[in-house]
């Protein structure tokens, strides 16, 4: 399990935070190694801890490089996350849920998601 490399872009396109000079950099600094680091956790908890994110191929490789074999990734959340409000509704439900399972190993579609899985064999 890991959170992907784009999910607070996202989530900075979605909440509106792009324009705030804190949340900017971050952003900035997640796009271009995948280091997550907000530098005040307790005045704007909103803007998530320090971590490390992960491209979904930069997962499968450091699962393939701990000797894994048969690594598949697949997005969590799908594109349907951002109506999260709507999920209540069982039928937006049954079309949120069938929309990421459709995409959900579509590998230019995986990174839409906040969290990636992966799945493989221990040798």
């Amino acid at each position: 399990m890991a959170v992907c490399r784009f999910a607070s872009l996202l989530d900075g396109l979605y909440e509106g935070w792009l324009e705030d000079p804190d949340f900017r950099p971050i952003v900035d600094q997640d796009l271009l190694d995948g280091q997550h680091r907000n530098p005040d956790p307790v005045g704007k908890p909103e803007f998530f801890t320090t971590a490390y994110f992960h491209t979904p191929d930069g997962l499968a490789g450091e699962i393939e490089r701990a000797g894994f074999t048969g690594v598949a990734v697949y997005g969590v959340e799908g594109p349907g996350w951002p109506l999260r409000q709507e999920w209540a509704d069982p039928q937006r439900r049954e079309q949120i849920l069938f929309t990421a399972r459709s995409v959900e190993t579509q590998p230019s579609l995986i990174g839409f998601s906040h969290h990636l899985i992966a799945a493989a064999t221990k040798p």
